[in-house]
């Protein structure tokens, strides 16, 4: 089954944002992406889980306090 990607200018759209700050949480490693050539790009599956955890306030499991 393929995946469906998203661009960081279609996610800066979506959210009301500037690309920069999308690029900024792929460059801090907060929303995984693949970079593919000059450009990212998003799987929707890691898109939504990003929403998930920084809009839910779930705690990322990543990081402790």
């Amino acid at each position: 089954m393929s995946k469906e990607y998203l661009t960081v200018e279609h996610i800066a759209k979506e959210l009301g944002l500037s690309e920069e700050t999308i690029l900024r949480w792929i460059r801090n490693k907060e929303l995984k992406a693949y970079r593919l050539g000059k450009t990212y790009r998003i799987t929707k599956e890691d898109y939504q889980e990003f929403l998930d955890q920084r809009y839910t306030g779930k705690p990322d499991e990543e990081k402790k306090d």
